[in-house]
This record gives structure tokens, C-alpha cells and sequence, in this order.
């Protein structure tokens, strides 16, 4: 296959001089179009009124109550928050477009003096445009008029009749403001009353004393009592474990610990006796022995010792134990009295809460009123207030120039765009013709063209070998697939089933014999063969039957009255890729080269079924034949590129059933007379 081959992503549709050639094709089409357009712009643009437009300038600032504290008197649901586009909206408000239609006469202007304000609000609305600038707080008014002078009245009366209306509104706000404020006044009085009365009426009944201060004596006493019943408790604590740690000690016998948990000087007197009776007893223990009177007086002086510190233990533990009993009685006392001022407290605290909240409420909304009351006399002096929010910054004037385009300008542009129109009719009718158009079309993919099959009513006539146009097409396609080579093998194919394979297979074997060559034509279309068809013969054994070893390749082969020789396609049961793909083919191949010039096999689509791809790669060549302006590039490329990934040896292409009067048209030159071989 030729390495010039084109990947189907690869191929450019852009090509300068193509689109050159298509635009002169249908030149008198795209003739027609431009001039039909650009008459109906020419009359639309000479037609079309000419219209200026005049703005006014104006700034607004929303305009503030000065009322001290008056969002926490009154809320902020009477005020709300303003914004730009909400002055924007009310400009463009219908209410507001009636007032100007009215105050500058709209419908005079326009020669409808006697339409009704509301019939005219959607030309009104047209003609109008309101926005804002950017951040800023301007806003442009723009009225769009066929008169200068009307623009400009009219844009200067929409302002005005804007801050009238802004006028009227702030003083429907301020009335409702001020009797607002009247009620609400006179209901804060009447509750600033009625809760004073209940203030005193609940401390006359309780008899509870002006001020905190009794709150503070029970408060006072539950302190002192609490900072006498804590360093109680710590000093019982304290006791209670020196009476464990000394019942221990005296348990297990340890009397330094005890002479430790205890600061009685008497306890430390006798542990200094004992220490020296045992020391006196150790002496003469060592001096006289066992025996010696002495000894035994100095025994009984430290049994007497240790006698006399037992009792005195027993003495320490009989005071702690009475110390401790005066602390549990202490804190008894302590804490039953600390209960009952807290539960006389208790309810105490309760009746001078009670009487605090009444009071707080009381002051609330005496606070409030004040407040009020306050805010109410800065309403009253604010005068200004009933003022517009919006200021003219500029009013507008006539202008000079239009502000439509010229319409100069205008026909310029509507000769462009009815030329742009009709290119884009010429290429859409040429997208829709996605198939290959001539020989420039094949060369771009890489290819060969081969040749070209003119389109006749009974392409499979036999007299059709008589005319001497058809002849020569057959003639050209052998001379550029055949002559000056040694192939003998051709396989056609294409991309989708009746673009003419078959045709060209009956009159290319036609035309070889009548150059006495011999021929032999193999049906290999399993999906719908048609030579036996076209050449009247009943079906048979044949390829199928010799690659299954069936039948022999003599028997399969049988003559026809056109003068080539024919092998059906046989038994589908038979069917097998294997067996196509198996040496028997190529030794059936290599058989038949021998007996005959040429072997023309006709085989199916390649899109759609593998056969064809199984059997291009045992041939010397493979002639693709595609329909003229019909099948899609894009088929033929996938096509071509099933093939060269199994390296098969493709030819070329044929174009078949061309109209060769259209086909003069769509060629740069005379290429379809100039197939070459090679």
C-alpha cells in the first residue's frame, strides 16, 4: 500500500484552491442569493426611520430620618434598605411611564392624540432606556425619539415626573410617620401607668423595703456563718485522724509514731525515763547477769516507765475524743442554722426578684417613651424631609447626529453579510455532498486514481461494451490496474454494500476477453453475490466447496456465454474464515495463475465483513470502488485505514456512476480523461 496514505485525522477539508473552484461553480447561485438579500436590506435599511436619542443625568441619595435611637424605637421594617437598582426599577415602573405619557403629551407626538395613555405604555417602554452607572449612585435616563427635540423633552419630563413622585411619596411617609408615632406614644403612656400602679401595689402587699439593703443583711448573715462552719470542719478533721493514727499505733505497738502524733510534754518525760531504764537494764544485764537484785529493781523501774506512757496515751486519746465531740456539736449548730436563714432567705429573695423585675419593666418603658418622645419633636422640625432623593446632574439636550448607524454604513454592511449568506448556502450544499468528487479528492488521501464508471440506466447491458465512452472508462481503469504489470490477482472491494463492485468486475472481464485474454471471475460476496445472476448461470459448487477440499478447482470453474470463466461462490454452510485465511487459498491462488491471465475476485463491503480484509492480503492488488459523490469520505478513510493495518496491497479507487456533466464541474481540469498506470 502506498506510504503516502492519509490517516482519516490527518486529511485537511480546508484547501484555498478548492474553495476557489466551489465558489465559481455555483456562481449564479451565490449571485442570486446576494442580490436577493441585499434588495430586501435595501429596502428595509431606505425604509427604516432615523432615530436620535437624548439622556439626562441624574444622582440620587437617599434622604435620612434623624431620629436618635429610632431602629431600636421603631424597627427597620418602615425603612428599608435602598439600593440603586431599586430607583432603577421605579423608573422603569409603568405607574411612573403613564405619569410622563400624560405630563409631555407622548401621544401627540406620535400622531395618536387620541389613544388612550395605557395603549401607549409599550411604545413608551420601547423608546426608554434606564441604567445604572457601574457603583456609582447616577443613573442615566435615555428616551429614544424620530424627533431631537421630542427626545429631549421627553427624557427631562420622565426625571421631573420621578421626582414629583419621589415628593408625594415621602410625604405619604412622613404622614404615616407621624400618626404612627401618635399611637404609639399614647400606648407606651398608658403602659409606663399600668406598670408603675403594679410596682407599688406588690410592695405594699409583701411590705418589702425600698432599696437592696435586706436583701444584703440575710445575704451577710449566710456568709458569716459559712466562714465560722469551714475552719470548723477542718480543725474535726484534723482531731479525727490524730485519734486513728494514735488507735493504730497503740494497736500495733509503735510508740515512736505515737510520741510523733503527739505534743504532750508528759508523754515525751516518760519516753525519756523509759530510754534509760532500758539503758540501766542493758548495763547490768552485762555487768551482773540475769540474777542480780539490782537488775531486777531496774526491770521493774521500765515496766513502770512503759505503764506510765500507756496512760497517759489513753488520757491524750480521751481529750481528742471530747475535743472532737465539741466540734460535731459546734457544727450541728452551725448548720442548722445556716439551713434555716437560707430557707428564710429563699422566699425573701423571690418577692424582692419579683418586685426588681416589675420594676426594670417599669423603667423599660419609661426609657422608651422618652425615647420616643425625643424622636418625635426631631420629626416635627425636619422640614427637608419631604424632599426628592434624586438630584439632575445634567439635563438633556437635543442632539445633532443620530443614533442609528448611517445608512451608507447600514448597505455596506447588509452587501457583506447577503455575500457571507450565500457562501455559507454554497458550503452547506457542498458539505452535504460528503462523498469524493474527483481525482484531486483521491490524491489527498495518498492514493491512485484509477479511473471512472459513467452512470447508465442498465450498467450490466451487453450492449454496453458497443458504446465507445463506457469501453474507453474500462479501457483507461485496465491500462492504469494492469497493463505494463505482472498482477494477475485483483481483489474489488468498498466500503458499503452496491456502489457498483460487481459492475465493474462483469464489464472489466467483458473487456479483457474481448482483448482475447483469459479471464476468470471468483464470486467471493458471501453477504449478496450477483455474478451468477448477471451472467444467467443456476448457483453451484464452488470457492467454498475447493477451500473445504470438497471440490476439485477444475470442477468448480464453469464458462459462460460472455466468454470468461466463473467460480461461484458456494455453499454459505461452508463459510469459514479459517478456511479463506488457510494455505489452501493461496495453493488455489497459485493454481489458477497458472491457467489463467487474470483473476478478477469480487468481494463484499469491508465495513462489513471480514472476509474482504481476509482475503486483500492474498492478492497483488485491491481496486476500491466507491459511489460518486455519495459515499462519505469519512467511510472511505476508515475503510482505507482497516487496509493498511493489514498492510493489503490497495491499487487505487474507481469512481463509479458519475454524471459526467456534473463531474466537468466539480474537476479543476480534464483529469478524467488522464488515468495513468502505474
Amino acid at each position: 500500500m502506498s506510504s503516502q496514505y492519509i490517516q482519516p485525522d490527518q486529511i485537511n477539508e480546508f484547501d484555498i484552491r478548492e474553495i476557489v473552484l466551489t465558489l465559481w461553480r455555483h456562481r449564479l447561485l451565490i449571485i442570486i442569493i446576494t442580490c436577493s438579500t441585499f434588495l430586501v436590506a435595501l429596502a428595509f435599511i431606505l425604509t427604516r426611520p432615523v432615530y436620535y436619542k437624548a439622556t439626562a443625568s441624574i444622582m440620587v441619595e437617599k434622604g435620612e430620618l434623624n431620629l436618635p435611637d429610632f431602629a431600636e424605637v421603631k424597627g427597620g421594617e418602615q425603612f428599608g434598605n435602598f439600593t440603586v437598582q431599586t430607583e432603577v426599577k421605579v423608573l422603569t415602573s409603568s405607574d411612573l411611564a403613564l405619569r410622563t405619557i400624560d405630563a409631555a403629551k407622548y401621544g401627540e407626538k406620535l400622531g395618536r392624540a387620541d389613544m388612550e395613555p395605557q395603549a401607549l405604555l409599550g411604545a413608551f417602554a420601547g423608546a426608554l432606556s434606564v441604567s445604572a452607572q457601574g457603583s456609582s449612585k447616577i443613573i442615566d435616563v435615555t428616551f429614544q425619539s424620530a424627533s431631537a427635540q421630542d427626545a429631549a423633552l421627553i427624557a427631562n419630563t420622565h426625571v421631573e415626573q420621578y421626582q414629583n413622585l419621589q415628593i408625594e411619596n415621602k410625604q405619604k411617609e412622613v404622614n404615616n410617620l407621624s400618626e404612627w408615632f401618635h399611637g404609639k406614644v399614647s400606648d407606651l403612656k398608658d403602659d409606663v401607668v399600668e406598670k408603675s400602679q403594679a410596682v407599688e401595689a406588690y410592695r405594699a402587699k409583701e411590705n418589702l423595703a425600698i432599696g437592696k439593703g435586706s436583701e444584703e443583711i440575710f445575704l451577710q448573715e449566710i456568709s458569716d456563718l459559712s466562714a465560722q462552719l469551714t475552719p470548723l470542719q477542718v480543725r474535726r478533721f484534723d482531731v479525727e485522724s490524730k485519734i486513728q493514727a494514735l488507735e493504730i499505733a497503740m494497736k500495733e505497738g509503735v510508740v515512736d509514731n505515737i510520741v510523733t502524733l503527739t505534743s504532750s510534754p508528759n508523754i515525751v518525760s516518760l519516753k525519756q525515763q523509759e530510754a534509760e531504764a532500758k539503758l540501766q537494764v542493758q548495763e547490768l544485764r552485762s555487768r551482773y547477769g540475769s540474777k542480780n537484785p539490782k537488775l531486777m529493781a531496774a526491770q521493774n523501774a521500765l515496766a513502770q516507765a512503759r505503764q506510765s506512757i500507756s496512760t497517759e496515751i489513753e488520757k491524750q486519746l480521751e481529750t481528742l475524743r471530747a475535743e472532737k465531740a465539741a466540734f460535731d456539736a459546734q457544727e450541728e449548730l452551725l448548720a442548722k442554722r445556716l439551713e434555716e436563714i437560707k430557707y428564710t432567705t429563699a422566699a425573701q429573695r423571690e418577692k424582692l426578684i419579683h418586685l426588681k423585675t416589675l420594676m426594670v419593666e417599669r423603667d423599660a418603658s419609661q426609657k422608651q417613651l422618652d425615647s420616643f418622645l425625643a424622636n418625635y419633636e426631631s420629626l416635627q422640625s425636619q422640614i427637608n424631609f419631604a424632599q426628592p432623593d434624586a438630584s439632575v446632574i445634567s439635563k438633556a439636550i437635543a442632539p445633532v447626529w443620530p443614533s442609528n448607524p448611517s445608512k451608507a454604513l447600514l448597505v455596506v454592511v447588509a452587501a457583506l453579510l447577503s455575500g457571507a449568506l450565500a457562501c455559507t448556502v454554497v458550503f452547506a450544499i457542498e458539505m452535504l455532498r460528503s462523498g469524493l468528487r474527483n481525482y484531486e479528492d483521491i490524491r489527498r488521501m495518498g492514493l491512485k486514481p484509477i479511473g471512472i464508471l459513467p452512470e447508465y440506466s442498465d450498467p450490466t447491458s451487453d450492449s454496453l461494451m458497443a458504446r465507445s465512452n463506457h469501453r474507453e472508462a474500462i479501457k483507461k481503469i485496465y491500462v492504469a490496474a494492469f497493463a505494463g504489470t505482472t498482477r494477475k490477482s485483483i481483489l474489488f472491494s468498498s466500503a458499503l454494500p452496491q456502489e457498483g463492485r460487481t459492475t465493474l468486475v462483469y464489464n472489466l472481464a467483458h473487456y479483457l476477453v474481448s482483448l482475447n485474454k483469459k479471464v476468470l471471475v471468483i464470486d467471493a460476496d458471501f453477504v449478496k453475490p450477483m455474478l451468477t445472476h448477471l451472467c444467467k448461470i443456476e448457483e453451484g459448487p464452488g470457492l467454498m466447496e475447493v477451500l473445504n477440499g470438497v471440490t476439485k478447482i477444475q470442477d468448480a470453474i464453469i464458462s459462460t456465454s460472455m466468454g470468461f470463466s466463473l467460480m461461484r461462490r458456494g455453499d454459505m454452510v461452508r463459510l469459514s474464515p479459517e478456511g479463506m485465511a488457510s494455505h489452501n487459498f493461496d495453493e488455489m491462488i497459485d493454481f489458477l495463475k497458472g491457467s489463467f491471465d487474470y483473476i478478477l475476485i469480487d468481494s463484499g463491503p469491508v465495513l462489513s465483513h471480514s472476509e474482504s480484509e481476509v482475503l486483500s492480503k492474498k492478492v497483488d492488488g485491491v481496486i476500491i470502488v466507491t459511489h460518486w459523490m455519495k459515499t462519505s469520505k469519512r467511510n472511505v478513510l476508515n475503510m482505507l485505514a482497516a487496509l493498511h493495518d493489514i498492510s493489503a496491497p490497495v491499487l487505487g479507487i474507481v469512481l463509479n456512476n458519475v454524471d459526467l456533466d456534473r463531474y466537468k464541474k466539480v474537476t479543476s481540469g480534464s483529469d478524467f480523461l488522464m488515468a495513468r498506470a502505474g
